[in-house]
């Protein structure tokens, strides 16, 4: 999506948008299971998550457009929250290995070019023990889910994003442990969490 202030408003009335439908009540249960202190939001968008963090976390929240993180950044300024916003790419962060307790995603590896580096990455900073919690589009294995990613792929890689990836999987892979996963909708976009062993 363009890095620009009108790209930034427009995406923020979409999502806006969506909650108003579903997606807050699945924001605010993620959150609620997100352990602290040190927390990192990969992907924070315009910081529509921010309203759930909570204030006993130090969030840093990174993302790689600078529109979308000035937009945040307004967002927080209000809250009783410590945050630090960083312009940066979940799939190669500049940040400590083993320094988070908890990585927290929200639709973010949809939009990736490579998901499995960014949750290697994530692997990465996380201290041992340390919680993934994701909220994403993923692969349905329902005939009806299956179905509809299929009809709507060609839609989404117009956007940029991707529903037919295996998430799961794909956090196995990175080497995440007790990976679980709780349908939300249609057993197409769902709450993942899994841990560094």
């Amino acid at each position: 999506m363009k890095n620009s202030a009108s790209a930034a408003a427009k995406y923020d009335l979409f999502m806006r948008a969506l909650d108003f439908l579903m997606v807050k009540r699945w924001r605010n249960h993620l959150w609620s299971l997100v352990e602290g202190p040190r927390v990192l939001e990969a992907g924070v968008g315009t910081g529509l998550n921010i309203s759930c963090y909570k204030p006993q976390c130090q969030v840093t929240a990174l993302d790689s457009n600078k529109s979308f993180l000035e937009r945040a950044r307004y967002r927080a300024r209000e809250k009783p929250v410590q945050v630090e916003f960083v312009l940066g790419d979940v799939q190669n962060l500049l940040l400590a290995d083993e320094s988070f307790d908890s990585a927290v995603t929200t639709f973010l590896f949809c939009q990736l070019d490579n998901p499995l580096q960014g949750l290697q990455e994530l692997y990465r900073v996380l201290k041992p023990g340390g919680q993934l919690l994701l909220l994403e589009h993923i692969r349905s294995h329902g005939l009806i889910g299956r179905l509809l990613a299929g009809l709507s792929e060609p839609l989404y890689h117009l956007t940029g994003d991707h529903i037919a990836r295996d998430t799961e999987k794909l956090a196995a892979t990175a080497g995440f442990t007790n990976v679980v996963s709780k349908p939300l909708f249609m057993n197409a976009v769902k709450l993942i969490q899994a841990q560094k062993g």
